[in-house]
């Protein structure tokens, strides 16, 4: 039987310990062998790191302040010791099944067929380039996925080569969780990386869990019902528009606001 490498979990969390436990549960349920869990917290209440502290997690790292997901997932990944990372958020739980995936996952990660592979997506791709009956590639740009293409990447739960980072570079932070997600996805428009995803899904988000992205804008700004196909179309060519003028050297997005910024002015 092949040795399996070390596989560091990292769980990014901020001030939702009943999320947090429901997640390291999935995973110990989930038995993932040779693995180690990393919880990396942005800063959350005393009362909530002393719960956590009691969860049995093998490396948890805190902040003083809370510097914003971006951040709270780069020191995270500098902590984790493994060769491969599954990136999993508080609010998720991975399938107890997803040993049945996982080796075929690593072994081609291996081979450079991909570069990231996604466990779950909130929409079915209407273009997948099939690999092996488990797993398919999504592609870089089709028309069938139009208003799709730019969300190959995204933060629910995945599993790459911890030297991902090192190649693509890490997330940018002082910004807030939907603008740093955003210029990641589409700094991974405008490169080589393959992405992948699990033809069954592998991770669901936990029932009752509020995001804390939530409380980034005003929510009591009157609400104005729009098409929701207008609203798809009308997200794609923003998105296009960024993707085609995105500059790495510059990591900024010129349609969007940094709500993190505009807390801190």
């Amino acid at each position: 039987m092949k040795e399996v490498p070390l596989i560091s979990i990292l769980i990014t969390h901020y001030n939702r310990p009943t999320d947090l436990v429901k997640c390291i549960k999935a995973i110990r349920d989930a038995n993932i062998a040779n693995c180690e869990i990393v919880v990396s917290d942005d800063g959350s209440a005393l009362e909530t790191i002393k719960l956590i502290q009691s969860y049995g997690i093998d490396t948890l790292i805190l902040s003083d302040i809370n510097k914003g997901l971006a951040a709270n997932i780069n020191k995270g990944l500098k902590a984790c010791k493994g060769e491969y990372v599954i990136y999993c958020q508080e609010d998720f739980m991975l399938n107890p099944q997803i040993n049945n995936v996982l080796f075929e996952c690593i072994e081609l990660l291996k081979s450079k067929k991909f570069h990231i592979v996604r466990f779950t997506s909130n929409f079915k791709f209407n273009k997948l380039i099939k690999l092996t009956d488990a797993i398919s590639l999504i592609p870089r740009f089709s028309f069938k996925n139009f208003t799709q293409n730019y969300y190959r990447y995204s933060d629910h739960p995945f599993i790459t080569k911890r030297q991902f980072y090192n190649e693509y570079g890490y997330y940018l932070e002082n910004t807030s969780g939907r603008y740093g997600e955003t210029e990641y996805g589409i700094r991974i428009c405008n490169s080589k990386a393959k992405i992948a995803i699990t033809n069954n899904s592998f991770a669901s988000i936990i029932v009752g869990s509020q995001s804390v992205l939530i409380n980034e804008f005003d929510t009591n700004e009157p609400k104005i019902k729009v098409n929701k196909s207008f609203i798809k179309l009308a997200r794609a060519f923003r998105l296009y528009f960024e993707w085609v003028f995105y500059r790495k050297n510059k990591r900024g997005l010129i349609s969007y606001t940094n709500a993190r910024k505009i807390k801190i002015q």
